[in-house]
């Protein structure tokens, strides 16, 4: 009981933050893209969730950052290693501001090269049964999916695919693990 409570402060805790911090000004999408980025919110959800902000948000920051786009000529230049995280609350689907100016960049790159098709996965943590994680998972990637759609992507070019709690990308069992197991994988 006191860990539902728990979880339920944590979350209400994360919402609030992630508003608070929300930007307030009208700023366009490729502004969005390099203003916002996703380690202040997994700052934010570390403090949150009581996490020594000095310690765990430095290892989870670092262990979720992803490799940068190269760029020529102002143009972005994926390639197969490229491979994007976005993390959601407990329970959740909605997609976070922090995460769509670098899905913004892989929605331009597909809508220039039409034949190429991007995988979207969805992840759960190990909390709940493994069919309502799978069923969660699918919304996670429907929302990315949904997001790309919206900047011109087709949905032919989306491979979705839900694997719940399956594949965690951090097998342990705390706060920190299931927080990096929240998430859909972007990947060509």
């Amino acid at each position: 009981m006191f860990k539902q409570i728990r979880n339920a402060c944590t979350l209400a805790a994360i919402t609030i933050l992630l508003t608070a911090c929300g930007s307030t000004d009208e700023s366009s999408d490729a502004e969005m893209a390099q203003s916002q980025k996703a380690p202040g919110v997994v700052s934010a959800m570390a403090k949150a969730s009581g996490l020594d902000i000095n310690n765990d948000t430095a290892t989870l920051a670092s262990q979720a950052q992803q490799t940068k786009p190269r760029k020529s000529d102002g143009l972005w230049l994926p390639t197969k290693q490229d491979h994007y995280t976005v993390l959601f609350d407990l329970n959740s689907n909605g997609l976070n501001d922090a995460y769509k100016g670098e899905l913004i960049s892989f929605a331009q790159f597909l809508g220039r090269n039409p034949d190429q098709k991007i995988h979207v996965d969805g992840f759960t943590c190990e909390l709940g049964s493994a069919e309502y994680n799978v069923a969660l998972g699918q919304r996670r990637a429907y929302a990315v999916s949904k997001f790309l759609e919206s900047k011109g992507v087709r949905s032919q070019q989306i491979v979705l695919v839900s694997y719940g709690k399956e594949r965690p990308a951090d097998p342990a069992h705390n706060e920190i693990a299931w927080t990096k197991n929240r998430r859909v994988e972007v990947f060509f």
